[in-house]
C-alpha cells in the first residue's frame, strides 16, 4: 500500500467532504426557500439524527466487511444526492426526505474514514502519529468549513440556490478522490456469527467492554449533542441581533478556524491534564458559553457561541477517536465508531426537539439557560460515575 499517496486522498476527500457552502446559511435557507422557521429546521436535524441512529452501526458493520474506499465512496456520493434532493425540495416534506438521504451518506462515512485513516498508519506502522493526523483531520475539516461558509454565505446573497449547487459540486469530487484509495491491509476473521448478532455483540463491547472505552462513548454522546446544539443556535441568534445575513458565513467561519486551530493542538495536551479534570474544565466551560451567550444577547455572545460551537468539538474528538481505535481490533474498529456516532445522534434527537421548542416558544436565550442547566446536570452525573470507575479513567493515550 502506498501510504504517502493514500494520505493525500484522504486529506483531498476531506477537504471536498467539508466545503459544505450551504451550512452557515441553512436556517435562512429553510425559512426563505420552505417556508419553516427554526423549530421545524430543528425537526429535520431530528429527522437527520433519527436516520443515522437506525443506519450508523449497520453501515459501520458493512464497513468492516467491505472495502472501506467503496463504503466511504458511496457515503459521500449519497450525501451529494440528500443534497441535489434538498436543492429542489419546495415543502417541509421533502426536506425531511433529503436529510434522511444526507443521514443516510454520513453514516456510510462516519467510522470508515477514521478507520482507512488509522489502518493506513498501521500498516506502514505509524500507528503512533494517529492522534496528530487525526488531529490535523478535523483542522483541515474546520479551515474548509471556515472558507466555504464565507463563499457561501456572500453566494446566498446572490443565489439562494448557489451554496448547495456548490456543496455538490464538491462532494462529487471527494467521492472520485475517495474511490482512488489503497485499501488498507487488515486482519478480517471470517464471521462466524450472525451479521445482527455481531453488530449487537460489538455495541455492547463498545459500552461494557472496558471502563475507560464505554465511560468515553457516554460522555461523548452527551458532550458532542449539545455542542450540536450550540454550533445550530449561531444563526437564530444572529437572526436576534439582526446581522445581515451575508456575514453569516464570515462569522461562522471564524468560529470553525478556532475549532480547526484546537483540533490542530489537541494532541499537545496529553500527559498535561488527566481525563477528570478535563472533564470538569468542559463541562464549566460549556456552561459558562451558554450563560454568558443568554445574558444581555450581543457581540460577546457571538463570540462565545462560536467557542461552543466548534473549538470543544475540535478538542475532544481526537481523543475520543483515539480511545475506541485503541480499544478495538480492526475487524469491529468502523462499527464501534459508528456506535460513538449512534450515541450522540440518539441523545441528540430528544434534546433537539426539546431546544428548538423552548427557542420557538420562549426565544433562543430562554433555550441557552436551560442547555447551562443541562449541562449541569449531565456534568454531576458524570462526575458521580468517573469517581466510581478510578483507577481506570486515569488512563491517557
Amino acid at each position: 500500500m502506498r501510504i504517502k499517496r493514500n494520505l493525500r486522498l484522504i486529506d483531498a476527500y476531506t477537504l471536498g467532504t467539508n466545503m459544505i457552502f450551504v451550512l452557515p446559511v441553512l436556517v435562512p435557507y429553510y425559512r426563505d426557500q420552505i417556508g419553516v422557521g427554526f423549530q421545524a429546521f430543528m425537526t429535520g436535524e431530528a429527522a437527520f439524527a433519527a436516520t443515522m441512529v437506525l443506519c450508523d452501526v449497520p453501515t459501520g458493520w458493512i464497513s468492516d466487511v467491505w472495502q472501506r474506499k467503496h463504503v466511504e465512496a458511496l457515503g459521500i456520493f449519497t450525501e451529494a444526492a440528500g443534497f441535489t434532493a434538498l436543492l429542489f425540495a419546495h415543502s417541509f416534506i421533502m426536506a425531511v426526505i433529503s436529510q434522511a438521504i444526507i443521514g443516510v451518506g454520513v453514516s456510510l462515512c462516519s467510522g470508515t474514514n477514521t478507520a482507512i485513516l488509522y489502518e493506513s498508519l498501521l500498516t506502514a506502522d505509524r500507528q503512533r502519529e494517529y492522534r496528530k493526523r487525526e488531529g490535523r483531520r478535523l483542522a483541515m475539516g474546520f479551515y474548509t468549513m471556515a472558507l466555504s461558509g464565507v463563499i457561501g454565505g456572500f453566494a446566498y446573497a446572490f443565489d439562494r440556490r448557489l451554496p448547495l449547487i456548490l456543496t455538490i459540486a464538491a462532494f462529487t469530487c471527494s467521492g472520485c478522490a475517495a474511490l482512488l484509495l489503497d485499501e488498507p491491509e487488515r486482519h478480517r476473521p471470517a464471521r462466524a456469527r450472525h451479521p445482527v448478532k455481531d453488530i449487537v455483540a460489538t455495541i455492547g463491547y463498545a459500552l461494557r467492554g472496558s471502563a475507560e472505552l464505554g465511560f468515553v462513548v457516554i460522555a461523548a454522546a452527551a458532550l458532542f449533542s449539545s455542542t450540536k446544539i450550540i454550533m445550530w443556535s449561531q444563526q437564530p441568534y444572529y437572526l436576534l441581533l439582526r446581522i445581515p445575513e451575508s456575514w453569516y458565513g464570515v462569522l461562522m467561519a471564524v468560529g470553525f478556524l478556532l475549532g480547526g486551530a484546537s483540533s490542530h493542538v489537541s494532541h499537545l495536551t496529553d500527559g498535561k491534564i488527566g481525563p477528570g479534570r478535563a472533564l470538569a474544565v468542559t463541562w464549566l466551560v460549556c456552561i459558562a458559553i451558554c450563560l454568558g451567550a443568554a445574558w444581555h444577547p450581543g457581540w460577546h455572545g457571538v463570540a462565545l457561541l462560536m467557542l461552543g460551537g466548534s473549538c470543544i468539538f475540535g478538542m475532544a474528538m481526537p481523543y475520543v477517536n483515539e480511545v475506541i481505535n485503541r480499544h478495538v481490533e480492526s475487524s469491529r474498529r468502523a462499527t464501534a465508531l459508528s456506535t460513538q456516532n449512534l450515541m450522540v445522534k440518539a441523545l441528540f434527537i430528544p434534546l433537539s426537539a426539546v431546544m428548538g421548542g423552548i427557542a420557538k416558544h420562549a426565544g433562543v436565550t430562554s433555550m441557552l439557560l436551560w442547555l447551562a442547566l443541562w449541562f449541569a446536570v449531565t456534568g454531576v452525573l458524570l462526575g458521580l460515575a468517573a469517581l466510581r470507575l478510578r483507577p481506570p479513567m486515569v488512563a491517557k493515550p
